[in-house]
């Protein structure tokens, strides 16, 4: 194949795709978390990949993977990440930086849970990178913006 066939068949990135793939990515994260304890949620990220929350750091998938065993080795939980407003950075064919809004409704126990208000409301930073034909989460940093004092509903460390 030559170089110019191909380029035709590599359509180059625009930011409305990216967006749209970033968006994609993000969600099935949260989704995973949400409803298997994040089991298997390290798939989406790169093997040497960081997540850092608050003051707690995770680097590497089997890190993450335990540090969501942890979660999941609390018993039942009830959670719903609620992710908005991301807004992609920079970004070209292999890595970009966005930042969305992250709404945290969780509690420990089963369904329905009375807990109305959100346990978390943070800024999530994050680093991708594109290899074998998808996209992966290097760095993810969760900066809370507003928590109960207590800190009450979190599942993660953070600190």
């Amino acid at each position: 194949m030559t170089e110019a066939n191909h380029a035709e068949l590599v359509a180059p990135v625009t930011m409305a795709s990216l967006q749209q793939e970033l968006t994609r990515l993000v969600t099935a994260v949260w989704y995973k978390i949400d409803h298997t304890d994040g089991v298997g949620v390290s798939a989406h990220f790169a093997r040497d990949a960081t997540l850092i929350i608050s003051r707690a750091t995770a680097r590497g998938t089997a890190e993450i993977d335990a540090l969501y065993a942890t979660r999941h080795a609390r018993g039942p939980r009830v959670s719903r990440h609620c992710v908005t407003n991301l807004h992609v950075l920079e970004g070209d064919d292999v890595s970009a930086f966005a930042i969305s809004t992250l709404l945290l409704y969780a509690e420990d126990g089963e369904a329905p849970r009375p807990r109305m208000s959100p346990v978390l409301v943070a800024d999530v930073e994050d680093t991708f990178v594109r290899g074998d034909g998808r996209w992966l989460i290097q760095k993810r940093h969760i900066i809370t913006q507003f928590q109960p004092e207590d800190g009450s509903g979190l599942a993660v460390p953070t600190e």
